[in-house]
């Protein structure tokens, strides 16, 4: 039944990604607060419909409006710190409409007759800032029946001891109480679920103290992070994880502690906070963190490439010798890993305050013979990021958040500017009453 399940999401997937699409290079999830959604604010959630014009008639799409608390804090509806008493059903200006880029349409010419029982009407229109590509939905209040898309991008389920999110791109999946993931098997055109990826996500910090008289790594394996509430719709899944790791330096150093952890069909993104008091910087000058997918050997044949080192590699857990010349200094944001087990780019973004004097530069290591524990397997098959200075930045809190985006087609340096174009250059919303 699982298998099924995740073939129609493939299926919708691709459907949605071919049929009327108007912005087809798109691979955004679209959140619109309500705020901007003229003439719908306090309308019954259960009674709103999000549709496409295809030139000829209205069609249903996708989409989810996950409530929010006033202060913009998601409400959950499921887990142990679940808080539903909260719902009120009504659209709020905090409140966000949910859907993907690439499920709009052509906009509808003036004049256009509504669907059946429709009795209020947004349009949103979505504006590509570097093609000035168009492309349109249509938020109804509904008297009456609800047209409903019947396509479930994401959804959350517990198996095999760990929390899972499974997509018709990916499948993810986390050991509980852990605050890492173990699982990644992403999945083929044709819907085949491919082999688990990996074996873990190393978030580990270098710490280096007193003058380096104290030298010690700390990791995903120190911070236990307990998932706590979920929303689970049908185009995104959202983790509220909490917990997070205190190092014992005698002044308190803390990473993760509460974050909503989101995935769409074909990306996910993970914040992580972090916490520095005053005093750290001169203590633990020289210390930095990396931040690395070690693949496992399933992986092997795939290459690898980044901002600083444009020609590909391949990851085959040997070092040869263009891997040893590999560009290890210049500054950069994201890497990506192509080939045909699997095509992804991984991105991270700094808060404002550390631009210019955190480092984030090139991590590799390629070596089937190398111990990196504590790990599931041997060997490291390990391309990723490393953050230096972070540690010696001004007394404060900070926020700074890994993309891991899921691509169904081999990358190339030209492939990825589809991925980076969600943060770099996001869609333009602009919407008015009908």
């Amino acid at each position: 039944m699982k298998t099924v399940k995740i073939g129609v999401l493939v299926v919708a997937v691709l459907t949605a990604s071919m049929a009327m699409a108007q912005l087809p290079a798109r691979q955004d999830g679209v959140v619109v607060k309500a705020e901007q959604v003229p003439g719908l604010e306090g309308e019954k959630i259960g009674q709103l419909g999000l549709m496409r014009w295809s030139g000829k008639e209205f069609q249903p799409v996708p989409f989810q409006i996950d409530e929010k608390t006033p202060e913009g804090n998601f409400i959950y509806p499921e887990g142990s710190k679940k808080n539903p008493q909260l719902l009120n059903g009504k659209l709020e200006a905090q409140d966000e409409l949910v859907f993907m880029a690439w499920d709009a349409g052509a906009l509808a010419p003036e004049g256009t007759r509504w669907p059946e029982s429709a009795v209020k009407a947004a349009e949103l229109v979505l504006t590509d800032p570097e093609s000035n590509a168009r492309a349109a939905v249509y938020l109804f209040a509904f008297s009456g029946a609800v047209p409903n898309s019947g396509v479930d991008y994401a959804r959350h389920l517990v198996e095999d001891g760990r929390n899972f999110v499974k997509t018709g791109r990916y499948w993810f999946g986390e050991p509980q109480a852990k605050g890492f993931f173990d699982r990644l098997h992403l999945v083929g055109p044709d819907g085949k679920v491919g082999a688990n990826m990996v074996d873990r996500i190393k978030g580990r910090g270098h710490i280096r103290t007193i003058g380096g008289l104290i030298n010690m790594v700390k990791g995903e394996n120190d911070t236990p992070a307990d998932l706590v509430g979920w929303i689970d719709g049908p185009v995104r899944v959202v983790h509220r994880m909490e917990g997070g790791i205190e190092l014992p330096l005698g002044i308190k150093i803390k990473l993760a502690g509460g974050s909503d952890n989101v995935f769409y069909s074909n990306y996910y993104y993970t914040p992580i906070f972090f916490s520095l008091p005053t005093g750290a910087a001169s203590l633990l000058k020289g210390s930095y963190m990396i931040y690395t997918i070690d693949f496992n050997q399933k992986f092997k044949g795939s290459y690898f490439f980044d901002a600083a080192n444009k020609t590909p590699v391949p990851l085959d857990g040997k070092t040869e010798d263009a891997e040893k010349k590999l560009d290890l200094t210049t500054h950069h944001n994201w890497y990506a890993v192509t080939g045909d087990k699997g095509n992804m780019v991984v991105r991270m973004i700094i808060p404002e305050q550390w631009k210019g004097a955190v480092t984030l530069t090139t991590f590799y290591v390629d070596n089937e013979a190398e111990a990196d524990p504590p790990e599931s397997e041997p060997g490291r098959l390990q391309p990723g990021l490393k953050i230096g200075g972070m540690f010696e930045a001004p007394a404060g809190k900070y926020t700074y958040i890994l993309y891991y985006m899921v691509s169904d087609k081999k990358l190339n340096w030209d492939g990825v500017d589809p991925w980076l174009d969600i943060l770099d250059h996001p869609l333009k919303v602009s919407a008015k009453s009908l």
